[in-house]
């Protein structure tokens, strides 16, 4: 287990190992949640994914 801190504005620097492994990269959009118990979950956003529900939703409003 890594230990990190917050910045001053919020910020998480996430450990390189944990970037590499996961491909995490610049620009990458994270969901975050929390479980009430102090516990926060960050999920990597797949962008194919983003842009394909997009794409459906944009084909089924014409």
């Amino acid at each position: 287990m890594s230990i990190t801190q917050i910045d001053a504005n919020g910020r998480v620097l996430l450990p390189l190992g944990i970037r590499y492994q996961l491909d995490l990269n610049d620009g990458d959009e994270l969901a975050v949640d929390e479980l009430g118990d102090g516990t926060i979950i960050l999920k990597k956003i797949d962008r194919r994914l983003r842009f394909q529900e997009w794409l459906n939703k944009e084909l089924k409003n014409k």
